[in-house]
């Protein structure tokens, strides 16, 4: 059974919702707490170091075999977890998006090492 989706009530919600998420703060806006900020700093230099050793295996891999599907696979993925890490930083003021977001660039990590060892 097929629920009918009101489109333009979502993106009405979207346009609404993201600008408040991702946002660049004001003079207004309270610092986020210190433990905050360094869990979230510690956790994108973690996935930062992991993503150069994928990076790596990429690079190996590429210059090593000719698979038609590798290359944009590997930049897919990359690009993924780069804009998820990014994304938990323009949302740092928030309680849980940025480790949502890093919790996704971290899949992001884990699927290019699997997909680099092949």
């Amino acid at each position: 059974m097929d629920v009918p989706v009101d489109v333009s009530r979502t993106t009405r919600r979207l346009r609404r919702h993201l600008p408040d998420a991702f946002r660049l703060p004001t003079e207004r806006d309270p610092s986020p707490e210190p433990r905050h900020l360094a869990a979230v700093c510690g956790w994108a230099a973690v996935l930062g170091l992991g993503g150069m050793a994928v990076a790596l295996r990429a690079f190996v891999g590429l210059v090593s075999a000719s698979r038609a599907w590798y290359a944009p696979t590997v930049t897919v993925i990359g690009l993924i977890g780069l804009t998820c890490t990014i994304a938990a930083f323009a949302s740092v003021h928030k309680r849980r998006l940025p480790f949502a977001l890093l919790g996704t660039a971290s899949v992001s990590l884990v699927l290019g090492w699997i997909v680099t060892g092949l």
